[in-house]
C-alpha cells in the first residue's frame, strides 16, 4: 500500500505568497529572530524578500517590514553580523530616500536614521581617521582598527548615494567623512 504524502512548503514560501495585510497580522504575533512554531525560519531571506519587493513595488508599507525584521535581527545576541544586517538595512533606506525622496520624521524615508548610524559607527575622529587613511601600509594596523575605518567607509558609501536628502546642510562635519570616504580601506 503506497500513501500520497504531500509534502508541506517551507514556512519562508508560504508567508511570502500572503499579501501585505496578511504578513503585518502574522508578524504582529511573533518574536522575531526566533523560531516560528517550534520550527526554525528563514528570518534573514524574510528580510531580504520583503525589502526586494519594498524597491520593485516602491512600497513604504514593505520597507517598513523589511526594517523592522531587519532592527530586530540587528539587536539579537551576537551569533549574527550585526554590521551586515544594518548595511542592509540602511542600504534600504537609502534607495527609498533616493527614489521618494527624504521626508523628516517618516520612519524609512527620514534620512536622520542613517545619520545617526553612521555616528554609531563613527567611533574614530576625523583628524584620527585621516592620519589613518594616509598611513603607508594599513597592514600594520590592528585589524581591528582596519574593520573600524571598513564600517565607516560602508556608512559613508550608503551617505553618498543621497546627497539631495540634505543630510550635509544639517550636518556639514558630512562634507569632511564624505571626501575621505574614497581613501578609506
Amino acid at each position: 500500500m503506497t500513501m500520497n504524502m504531500e509534502t508541506k512548503p517551507p514556512l519562508l514560501q508560504t508567508v511570502l505568497t500572503w499579501t501585505l495585510p496578511q504578513v503585518r497580522t502574522w508578524l504582529d504575533g511573533l518574536s522575531i529572530g526566533e523560531p516560528v512554531g517550534g520550527e526554525t525560519f528563514n528570518w534573514d531571506g524574510f528580510a531580504f524578500t520583503a525589502a526586494a519587493r519594498a524597491r520593485e513595488t516602491r512600497s513604504l508599507p514593505w520597507a517598513h517590514i523589511a526594517l523592522l525584521v531587519y532592527g530586530a535581527l540587528a539587536r539579537r545576541p551576537p551569533d549574527g553580523d550585526t554590521h551586515s544586517i544594518m548595511l542592509s538595512a540602511m542600504s534600504l533606506r537609502a534607495w527609498m530616500i533616493r527614489e521618494l525622496g527624504a521626508q523628516e520624521s517618516d520612519a524609512v524615508l527620514d534620512p536622520e536614521y542613517i545619520f545617526d548610524w553612521f555616528q554609531e559607527l563613527a567611533v574614530i575622529s576625523i583628524e584620527d581617521a585621516t592620519r589613518m587613511a594616509d598611513a603607508p601600509d594599513w597592514k600594520t594596523m590592528p585589524t581591528e582598527t582596519l574593520l573600524k575605518l571598513r564600517y565607516l567607509k560602508s556608512a559613508l558609501n550608503i551617505l553618498a548615494h543621497i546627497p539631495e536628502s540634505g543630510l550635509t546642510k544639517k550636518h556639514p562635519e558630512l562634507e569632511d567623512w564624505l571626501q575621505l570616504r574614497s581613501r578609506l580601506p
